[in-house]
C-alpha cells in the first residue's frame, strides 16, 4: 500500500506551484480579452468641472439657482444674485443685484436668537414677470421681503418693496417651492418665524390655519402647472394612520389656477384644495414603501413604449431610522388625475377608520374641480372640500413600481434632473436620468423601460463633491452630459460625458449611454451632439449587445485615411440610411467586405466595426480564471502524486528524507558541489559480501546502518567511475 500523499508531498510548496500557474494563466486571459466592460466612476472620469463658490471664503453663500437660459445662470445667495456665464462659469458683473438686509433689521434678528450668518438675505425667488422685469424674494434676516426690478440703462433699478410673508421662507434651510403663472405667484412655505403655519398660498387665497387635514408637518419639494391645476409635492405625517402611530407620506396636492375663493366666511380659502398619496413601492404581498419625497423633476413629454404620455420623475427615501434605501419612481399625470377624480376619503369620528365616501354623498358639481366663479359655489360643496381633502387611493407608480432601486449605507437620493428624449442611432428616444445624493454623488442613468417592463441602467456612479456634502440641487445645462450640481456652499458646471474616455467599440456599446456611439469610420466612440449623420455609428442603449463590433477579417483599414478622407459634414442627412455615398465608392474598394446581417440598430444600415474584437465578454473572463484555477490545481496535485509514486518506488523501504538523499545524489549535477571528489565519500572498495549479516550472528544490523541494494550500489558505481 502507498503512504498518504501529504507524508510524500510538501504542501507549501504544492499550493505555491499552483497559486504561480494560477497567476500566469490569469495574465494570460487578460492579454486574450482586452475588452471588458468599464464601469465609470470617480472625479477622473468626468470631462469638464467649473466651479464657483462666491465672492468670499468666509462664510457659506447657501446657493440655489434661480433661473437659467440658453448663455446665462442666475445664482441666488447671501446678499446677492449672481449672474454666470453657462458654458465657462465666468461672472459677469452686469448686471447684478445687490440686496443686504438693513441694519435694523439684522439687530432684530440678532435679539430673536438667530447668529451672524442666519441673520442676512439670501435670494430664495427669482421670476420673469414680464419683459425687463424680475419679481425677487429673499429671506432678509427671517423677515421675508419681495421687490419688483425693472431693467433699465444696463442695471436693474428696484420699482416696489412688498412683505414676503407666506411667498418666501423665513430659513434659507426650509424646504419651499413656488411657481408663476397666469401673472400669480403660488406659493407653499411657511408664514411665521417658528414654521409651525405652513400653507399653500396665492393672494389673497391660503389652505386652512392649523387644519391637519390639510397640511400637517409638511416638507414642500416642488411645484408644476399642468393644464388648469397647480401641482405640488411634499411629504408630511399622514394623518390618516394616527391612530397606528406615525408615519410619512409622500403627496400630491392640487388647487385650480383660477380659484378665486368661496362664498362668505370661504372668501380668503381656497375651494379646490385636494390631496393624495404618491405610492412608490416594491409590489408583493407585503410591499415596501419608499414613503419619503426629496425632489422631482420637470414634466416630461414623450413616447413610453408604444404610447405617448406625460409623466414626472421623483426620488423617494425610506426614513432616516429605516434601512438606507432610496428609489425612483415615475408617475403619470393621467393616473394622477383619475385620482383625482376617484372617491374621497373620510373619517367619521376621531377614532375612526378611515373609509372612502359613497358617490351618492358627494355633492354636485363635484369639489375639488375648476369652475367658472367658486365665490357662487353652494355652502355644501366649500364645507365638503374643505372637510374632505384626501383622496382615498393612491397614485401608482409607472409600470407599478421602482425603475431603479439603492440599498445603502452611505447615502440616499437628494435631486434628480432628467434629461428628456434623447434621441439613438435607430430613431428611439430614451430619457437620461442624474441622480444627486447626500454623499456628493450623481449618479447618471438611462430608462430603459417597455411595455411590460420598468427599469433604468446606471451608466456611471461620479464624485463631484466630497464625501459629506449633499447634492441640493440639478439642473440642466446646454450639451450632451451637462448638468449644474448645487451644494450648500459650491456649485459645479459638470460634463457627466464618457464617450472620449471609451477605446473600444464593446465598451462604447456597453456601456449604453445615449449620448455615446461608435464611430465606424474613425474607429472612435463620439458624442452624439457632434456627429451629422448616424450613418456609420453603432449603438444599443436597450440591449448592450456588442455583436457589431465583429469583423469578418483579419486586415483592417489604417485609421488615418478614413480622418483624412471622410469628412462627416459632407455627408447628406436626407438621403436614405440604406444608401451608399458616391463620395465613398473609392474607398469602398479598398474596405473589407462586412458582415452586416445582425444590424442591431434595426432599419439603419451601416458597415460594420474596423476594430479586431474579441468574442468574449468580462464573464467570459471570470471564467476562463476559474477554470484556469481548476486546471492549475489538478496539475499541480497530478504532478506532485507522480512524483511520490516515483521516489516510492524507487526506494519502497527508505524514509522520506532519505530518499531525498539517494534523488539528490543519483541526479548530482556534475558541476555542482556534490560533484566534488572532497564532498564524494564513498568507499568503492567495499565488497557486497561484507555488508551481509553473519549467519551465526542472531543479533540484527545496527539500526543507523543504510542498506543499500546491489542494483543502487551498481547504479552509483556507474555515475561516479
Amino acid at each position: 500500500m502507498f503512504r498518504p500523499i501529504s507524508s510524500l508531498v510538501k504542501i507549501n510548496d504544492f499550493f505555491s506551484i499552483s497559486l504561480i500557474i494560477l497567476y500566469c494563466l490569469s495574465r494570460i486571459c487578460q492579454a486574450w480579452l482586452p475588452d471588458t466592460t468599464t464601469i465609470f466612476s470617480g472625479t477622473n472620469k468626468i470631462s469638464y468641472i467649473k466651479s464657483f463658490k462666491g465672492n468670499s471664503s468666509s462664510y457659506v453663500e447657501n446657493f440655489i439657482v434661480l433661473d437659467q437660459d440658453e448663455e446665462t445662470v442666475l445664482l441666488g445667495g447671501r446678499n446677492r444674485i449672481y449672474n454666470l456665464s453657462i458654458f465657462d462659469f465666468s461672472e459677469r458683473k452686469s448686471p447684478e443685484i445687490f440686496w443686504p438686509s438693513s441694519e435694523a433689521h439684522g439687530q432684530l434678528c440678532n435679539l430673536k436668537g438667530k447668529n451672524e450668518g442666519e441673520c442676512q438675505n439670501y435670494i430664495r425667488l427669482l421670476f420673469k414677470t414680464s419683459h425687463g422685469k424680475l419679481l425677487v424674494c429673499g429671506t432678509n434676516s427671517f423677515k421675508p421681503l419681495c421687490r419688483n426690478y425693472v431693467y433699465k440703462n444696463g442695471q436693474f433699478l428696484m420699482e416696489k418693496e412688498w412683505e414676503g410673508i407666506g411667498v418666501c421662507p423665513y430659513d434659507p434651510n426650509h424646504n419651499s417651492t413656488a411657481i408663476y403663472s397666469n401673472g400669480h405667484l403660488f406659493s407653499a412655505t411657511v408664514a411665521d418665524f417658528s414654521g409651525g403655519d405652513p400653507l399653500i398660498y396665492r393672494e389673497p387665497l391660503r389652505t386652512e390655519l392649523s387644519d391637519l387635514k390639510q397640511l400637517n408637518g409638511p416638507s414642500f419639494v416642488s411645484s408644476i402647472t399642468h393644464e388648469e391645476y397647480i401641482y405640488f409635492f411634499f411629504r408630511e405625517t399622514a394623518v390618516e394612520y394616527m391612530n397606528c402611530g406615525k408615519i410619512i407620506y409622500s403627496r400630491v396636492a392640487r388647487v385650480c389656477k383660477h380659484d378665486k375663493g368661496g362664498p362668505h366666511q370661504s372668501r380668503n380659502k381656497w375651494t379646490t384644495f385636494s390631496k393624495a398619496r404618491l405610492n412608490c413601492s416594491v409590489p408583493g404581498e407585503y410591499p415596501f414603501y419608499f414613503d419619503e419625497i426629496q425632489s422631482t423633476s420637470k414634466l416630461i413629454e414623450g413616447v413610453y413604449g408604444d404610447k405617448r404620455s406625460t409623466l414626472i420623475y421623483s426620488a423617494l427615501t425610506t426614513p432616516n431610522n429605516a434601512i438606507g434605501g432610496s428609489a425612483i419612481c415615475i408617475f403619470q399625470m393621467n393616473d394622477i388625475e383619475d385620482v383625482f377624480r376617484g372617491p374621497f376619503k373620510h373619517q367619521e369620528t376621531i377614532n375612526s377608520n378611515w373609509l372612502p365616501v359613497p358617490d351618492n354623498k358627494v355633492p354636485d358639481p363635484r369639489p375639488g374641480e375648476c369652475v367658472r366663479d367658486s365665490r357662487i359655489l353652494p355652502d355644501a360643496n366649500v364645507n365638503f372640500i374643505k372637510t374632505h381633502p384626501l383622496m382615498e387611493n393612491a397614485v401608482p407608480a409607472f409600470h407599478g413600481r421602482p425603475i431603479l432601486i439603492r440599498v445603502s449605507l452611505t447615502y440616499r437620493f437628494t435631486a434628480i434632473v432628467v434629461d428628456p428624449q434623447v434621441r439613438t442611432v435607430n430613431d428611439r428616444t430614451y430619457d437620461v436620468i442624474y441622480i444627486g445624493t447626500d454623499d456628493g454623488k450623481v449618479l447618471k442613468t438611462v430608462n430603459i423601460a417597455t411595455d411590460q417592463s420598468s427599469k433604468a441602467f446606471v451608466i456611471s456612479d461620479n464624485e463631484v463633491f466630497p464625501k459629506g456634502t449633499a447634492v441640493r440641487q440639478l439642473t440642466l445645462a446646454p450639451g450632451y452630459g451637462k448638468i449644474i450640481v448645487v451644494s450648500k456652499g459650491e456649485t459645479k458646471l459638470v460634463a457627466i460625458n464618457h464617450c472620449k474616455f471609451i477605446a473600444t467599440c464593446s465598451e462604447c456599446i456597453e456601456i449604453r449611454d445615449p449620448h455615446c456611439a461608435w464611430d465606424q469610420l474613425k474607429n472612435l466612440c463620439v458624442s452624439m451632439d457632434a456627429v451629422t449623420s448616424f450613418r456609420y455609428l453603432v449603438q444599443d442603449v436597450a440591449r448592450g449587445n456588442i455583436s457589431k463590433c465583429k469583423v469578418s477579417t483579419n486586415e483592417k483599414v489604417p485609421r488615418k485615411e478614413y480622418d483624412d478622407t471622410i469628412n462627416d459634414n459632407s455627408i447628406d442627412q436626407e438621403e436614405p440610411r440604406s444608401g451608399v455615398d458616391e463620395s465613398l465608392k473609392t474607398i469602398d474598394l479598398l474596405e473589407p467586405s462586412y458582415d452586416c446581417d445582425n444590424d442591431i440598430n434595426g432599419d439603419v444600415r451601416i458597415s460594420c466595426s474596423q476594430v479586431r474584437k474579441s468574442d468574449f465578454t468580462s464573464g467570459t473572463l471570470w471564467w476562463g480564471i476559474v477554470v484556469a484555477a481548476m486546471m492549475g490545481l489538478f496539475l499541480g496535485f497530478l504532478g506532485g502524486y507522480c512524483v511520490s509514486k516515483k521516489l516510492y518506488l524507487q526506494y519502497p523501504n527508505t524514509p522520506f528524507i532519505e530518499q531525498h538523499n539517494q534523488l539528490d545524489r543519483v541526479n548530482v549535477n556534475p558541476n555542482s558541489m556534490l560533484a566534488r571528489p572532497k564532498t564524494v565519500n564513498l568507499d568503492l572498495s567495499v565488497s557486497t559480501d561484507s555488508l551481509q549479516p553473519k549467519k551465526d550472528n542472531l543479533d540484527p544490523a545496527p539500526k543507523n546502518l543504510n542498506i543499500v541494494s546491489e542494483g543502487t550500489l551498481q547504479k552509483i558505481k556507474k555515475t561516479y567511475i
